[in-house]
C-alpha cells in the first residue's frame, strides 16, 4: 500500500485490511461484503469517516458506477469529502503509529487492577 502507484485501497473491510490500512497513507474505499464487514464499514466511513463507503442499490448490490464514484471521491484532492477523509485518516495513522501507545494501555490497566485490588482489601 505504500507504493506511489497505489492511489487508493478498496477493501472489503476485514479487520486485518483495515489494520493494515489504517497505518498506511493509501486512502479507503469501503467495500463491505458481509457480517462485521458492514459494521467496520460505517464505523470507517460514517463514525470515523478515514473513508469512503460504495454506495449499494435498493437490492443491496453496488454496481461499477458506485465503485466508480466511491474511487474518483477518495482521489479528488479538491473535494471536500476527500480532505476530510485524508485528514481524520492521517490522525488515526498518527495515533496508531504513536511508540507509547500500547505501553500508555498498558499502564493504565496496571494502574486499575491496584486499584481493584486495594479496594478489596
Amino acid at each position: 500500500m505504500e507504493h506511489p502507484s497505489v492511489g487508493c485501497f478498496i477493501t472489503h473491510c476485514g479487520s486485518g485490511s483495515l489494520s493494515e490500512a489504517l497505518v498506511n497513507k493509501c486512502q479507503l474505499v469501503l467495500l463491505p461484503n458481509v457480517g462485521d464487514q458492514i459494521l467496520n464499514a460505517r464505523m470507517m466511513g460514517n463514525n470515523l469517516k478515514v473513508g469512503v463507503e460504495v454506495e449499494k442499490c435498493e437490492d443491496g448490490l453496488d454496481t461499477k458506477d458506485s465503485v466508480c464514484k466511491a474511487v474518483s471521491i477518495v482521489m479528488d484532492d479538491e473535494n471536500e469529502i476527500s480532505k476530510e477523509v485524508k485528514a481524520n485518516h492521517e490522525k488515526i495513522r498518527e495515533m496508531l503509529l504513536n511508540e507509547d501507545l500500547e505501553s500508555s494501555y498498558i499502564d493504565d490497566f496496571c494502574k486499575k487492577l491496584q486499584e481493584i485490588v486495594l479496594e478489596n482489601n
